[in-house]
C-alpha cells in the first residue's frame, strides 16, 4: 500500500509540475507596415516579429533607401507596429545662385549664340550656324525654341538631336 500510495505521489507530481509545452514559432507573429516616399519599392511589407524589429528593417525589407531620401528625418531605430505607415521624405536639396548659373550656362541661347557656339549643338555645322543667325536677323529673336525648325536644314529628327540644349 505503501508503494502504491508513493506511485500515485510521483504520478501527481509529475502532472502538475510539468510546464506546457510552447512552440518557438507560435510566439513569433507577423507584422504589416506600409512604406512609402523615398524606398526603393513602395509597398506593404509584411515581417515576423520577434519582438525587436526596427524601422530598418522594414526599410531593408521595401528595398532600401533611395539616393534622394533624407534619412535624417526619420529614426531607423524606432520600433515597429502593425498597420503602421511610415513615409520616408525627400532630402532638400539647395542650389546656390552660381550652381544654377552653372546649370543654365550649358544651354546655348539660340536668339544670343554666335556661330561657333550654334556649332557646338548635335548636327549644327557652321553653314547652318550661319543659317540660323542670317534667320534672326531678317525674322527678329525666336519666340520658342521649335521655331529654329524655320530654319532651312533643321527638321524634326536634327530638332529632337539638340533641343535639350538650346533656350531662348
Amino acid at each position: 500500500m505503501l508503494i502504491s500510495l508513493a506511485i500515485l505521489f510521483f504520478i501527481g507530481l509529475d502532472e502538475d509540475e510539468t510546464p506546457p509545452l510552447e512552440s518557438p514559432a507560435s510566439s513569433v507573429k507577423k507584422i504589416s507596415v506600409y512604406l512609402s516616399g523615398q524606398v526603393k519599392n513602395i509597398s506593404v511589407v509584411e515581417l515576423e516579429d520577434d519582438g525587436t524589429l526596427k524601422l530598418v528593417d522594414a526599410v531593408n525589407a521595401a528595398g532600401g533607401l533611395t539616393e534622394f531620401a533624407d534619412a535624417d528625418a526619420v529614426n531607423l531605430a524606432a520600433p515597429l507596429t502593425d498597420g503602421q505607415h511610415i513615409h520616408i521624405p525627400t532630402k532638400e536639396i539647395f542650389l546656390l545662385p552660381q550652381d544654377i548659373s552653372a546649370a543654365s550656362s550649358d544651354l546655348v541661347n539660340i536668339n544670343t549664340a554666335d556661330a561657333e557656339k550654334l556649332a557646338t549643338l548635335k548636327g549644327i555645322g557652321p553653314a547652318l550656324a550661319q543659317r540660323i543667325i542670317d534667320y534672326r536677323e531678317q525674322n527678329g529673336a525666336f519666340k520658342t525654341i521649335d521655331e529654329i525648325k524655320n530654319v532651312r536644314g533643321i527638321g524634326d529628327k536634327k530638332f529632337a538631336a539638340f533641343k535639350d540644349k538650346i533656350t531662348i
